[in-house]
């Protein structure tokens, strides 16, 4: 099986190697967990260290705000965009009701977006793809039957064009799978969570499932630093 690297610090050592190459991969967690820098750092390191362009799909965030925020890691997301190495997908204000002056915007529909994914992919020849998130883009839907189906369709097809793609999902009360197909549906699950120690957030991170690989099934701590994040051994974290 062939596989790519994450660009997620010390991930790849507990993975195997990295991600499989071309497959759908979930990564799930509370607000605030990390996902969406997750998803850019893994769309960045593609770029600048494998030659592999990538699409952010921003259904949370209005991408101005995505651009903002991901400077305080120094990674200058406009400069990726300009040399087309990098496209940030605005479905954020379709899906507030507001205007937008981005040059790629999708509404909340599983089958235009997959129509817009395709064709940039074909002008890009991108092969990494973030979709953030499939959270936001199913409570648009009027039924679980109608999430399930349009989820399975749209990891179908990203997975027939090639593209290692990241889905991340809101987790609640504990639950990877909110609507009963995300984890069942991906070739990998990666957690992400945090919890309060003394008042202090301690961030973890375990992967569920990997699909061909062998790897660590314990939870990891990682840290969100100025690097981006960093999965520690227990001894490099607690000591």
């Amino acid at each position: 099986m062939e596989l790519v690297e994450s660009g997620i610090i010390g991930l790849d050592r507990i993975l195997g190697g990295g991600f499989p190459k071309g497959r759908t991969l979930l990564v799930a967690g509370p607000a605030g967990s990390g996902k969406s820098t997750f998803g850019i750092q893994f769309l960045y390191h593609g770029i600048v260290s494998g030659g592999e362009s990538g699409i952010f799909v921003s259904f949370d965030e209005h991408p101005e705000h995505v651009r903002e925020e991901i400077r305080n890691f120094k990674w200058d997301l406009s400069s990726l965009e300009k040399d087309n190495l990098l496209v940030l997908i605005d479905g954020f204000s379709p899906r507030a009701g507001v205007s937008s002056e981005e040059r790629y915007i999708t509404p909340v529909d599983v089958d235009e977006l997959i129509t817009l994914l395709v064709e940039i992919i074909d002008k890009t020849s991108a092969e990494r793809v973030v979709i953030d998130s499939i959270t936001a883009l199913a409570l648009s839907m009027a039924s679980e039957q109608q999430i399930r189906r349009q989820i399975l369709k749209l990891s179908a097809v990203m997975s027939s064009l090639e593209c290692t793609t990241i889905l991340t999902s809101e987790m609640r009360g504990g639950e990877v799978s909110r609507f009963g197909v995300e984890e069942f549906m991906s070739q990998g699950v990666i957690v992400l969570n945090y919890e309060y120690h003394n008042n202090v957030a301690k961030r973890s991170l375990n992967i569920r499932k990997m699909r061909g690989l062998k790897h660590e099934m314990i939870e990891r701590p990682f840290s969100i630093t100025q690097n981006g994040i960093i999965v520690h051994s227990e001894e490099q974290f607690y000591h």
